[in-house]
């Protein structure tokens, strides 16, 4: 059971990021408008994403998924602080370009923890799975024994 949710997890992540890889290419090439056009789109889907996965966290009824819930809340309270706090100090420098830097490294930075958050869900994917696995070998050495 653990490997075909992790399988569409992982599906749903690879197609992410498809996405994530054509339109940082299109921002590179389109012009202005058509890339504000793009950014409130995409702020349209990350805000229904957002409230999906909300709804998601709020309507289960494990205690596991309260707390992760609980630092899922966390987590983008400090993204949302970070990210103002970066774009206030690139505001109180001279050169207008600070800005521009600023955005950027947050971008870089972003895609940088995006790649270490995927390798802990690998690690904990494998992990589960090993549990599970282990699980099973174990109810099959009962079964045996009782045989």
């Amino acid at each position: 059971m653990a490997h075909e949710i992790l399988s569409l997890k992982l599906n749903e992540l690879e197609d992410r990021l498809g996405k994530l890889h054509s339109r940082i290419h299109l921002s590179e090439t389109a012009d202005h408008s058509r890339l504000c056009r793009e950014i409130e789109a995409l702020k349209l889907e990350g805000a229904q994403s957002e409230l999906a996965l909300r709804k998601k966290l709020e309507l289960s009824k494990s205690e596991y998924v309260s707390v992760l819930y609980t630092a899922y809340e966390q987590v983008q309270q400090l993204i949302q602080e970070t990210e103002t706090k970066i774009q206030a100090l690139a505001r109180q420098r001279p050169d207008p370009a600070s800005l521009v830097e600023a955005k950027l490294l947050l971008a870089e930075y972003s895609l940088d923890f995006a790649h270490q958050a995927a390798d802990t869900a690998l690690l904990i994917s494998m992990d589960a799975i090993g549990s599970q696995l282990l699980r099973q070998e174990h109810q099959e050495g009962e079964t045996y024994e009782r045989s």
